[in-house]
C-alpha cells in the first residue's frame, strides 16, 4: 500500500489550502496613503456648511445660492462616482486617484478666491467631481491589493471608520478656522493634505492591479450623471419656494 493510499485510508489527507488573506508589501503605509487620499475627498464635504453665514454676508447671496454652495460638492461627487470609478477600474485606479487629488487643489483655490457666488458654486461642483475620481478608487484598490479574508475586512473597516471620523471633524476644523481667519481658509485647508496625498500615492500605491478588461459604458456613465444630478437637485430644492430663482 502506498503512502498516499495509507493516508487516505487512515483519514489523514493533504491539508486543504487556506483561504487567501494576503496583504501587499508595505500594507500599513499603503492603507495610510489611501486614508489620506480619501481625506482629500471627505474634508470639503461638510466644512463649507459652517462658513455659509460668512459666505452669504460676503456675497450678499440668496438662500438658494447658499443651498447650492452646500450641496454642490456632494452633487459633483454623487453624479460622477459611478462613471469615474468604472474608468479607474478599466484604465488605472492609481492614475485616477492621483488625478482626483491633483484637481482637488485648483478646485479649492477657485472656491477660496471666487469673485462671485456663481464661481464659488462652480468650484464646489468641480471639487466634487475631483472627489468622484479619488474616493471610489481607494476602496477598489483595497479590494484589489488585499486578498479575501480577515486582512481585507480589517483594512476596509479601518479605512471606512477613519474616513467617517475625518468627515465628522470637518465642521470642527472649519469652526476653529473661522474664529481667526476669513471664510476662504475653510477651502484652503485641503491643499496641504492633497499635496501629502499626491506624493504618497505616487510613491507607495502600486499601478495597474487587477484592472478590468471590459469596456466602459461611457454613454451609460453620462446618463447616470444626468439622472443622479437631477434627482439630487429635485430632492434638495423641491421644497424651496421660488427654487428656479438664483437672486
Amino acid at each position: 500500500m502506498s503512502n498516499q493510499q495509507a493516508k487516505l485510508k487512515s483519514g489523514v489527507g493533504p491539508a486543504e489550502p487556506a483561504a487567501s488573506s494576503s496583504a501587499p508589501e508595505q500594507a500599513g503605509i499603503i492603507l495610510t496613503t489611501l486614508i489620506i487620499v480619501a481625506a482629500v475627498a471627505n474634508l470639503p464635504l461638510a466644512m463649507a456648511n459652517v462658513a455659509l453665514p460668512a459666505i452669504g454676508s460676503y456675497f450678499n447671496a440668496s438662500q438658494t445660492q447658499l443651498n447650492l454652495v452646500a450641496v454642490g460638492y456632494s452633487l459633483g461627487l454623487a453624479c460622477s462616482v459611478l462613471w469615474l470609478g468604472a474608468l479607474g477600474d478599466r484604465y488605472g485606479r492609481k492614475q485616477m486617484a492621483m488625478l482626483g487629488v491633483t484637481l482637488a487643489m485648483p478646485a479649492a483655490l477657485i472656491c477660496a478666491f471666487a469673485p462671485t457666488i456663481e464661481i464659488l458654486i462652480a468650484g464646489r461642483l468641480f471639487g466634487g467631481i475631483a472627489a468622484g475620481m479619488a474616493f471610489p478608487t481607494c476602496l477598489a484598490l483595497i479590494a484589489a491589493l488585499w486578498g479575501p479574508g480577515p486582512a481585507r475586512t480589517r483594512s476596509i473597516a479601518l479605512w471606512a471608520a477613519t474616513g467617517g471620523a475625518i468627515n465628522a471633524c470637518g465642521p470642527l476644523i472649519s469652526g476653529g478656522l473661522l474664529l481667526f481667519l476669513p471664510w476662504s481658509a475653510v477651502f484652503l485647508v485641503v491643499i496641504p493634505v492633497a499635496l501629502v496625498a499626491l506624493i504618497m500615492a505616487f510613491k507607495f500605491i502600486p499601478s495597474h492591479v487587477k484592472e478590468s478588461q471590459e469596456e466602459v459604458d461611457n454613454i451609460g456613465g453620462i446618463l447616470s450623471m444626468v439622472f443622479v444630478g437631477a434627482l439630487i437637485l429635485t430632492i434638495n430644492f423641491a421644497p424651496v419656494p421660488n427654487m428656479g430663482k438664483l437672486v
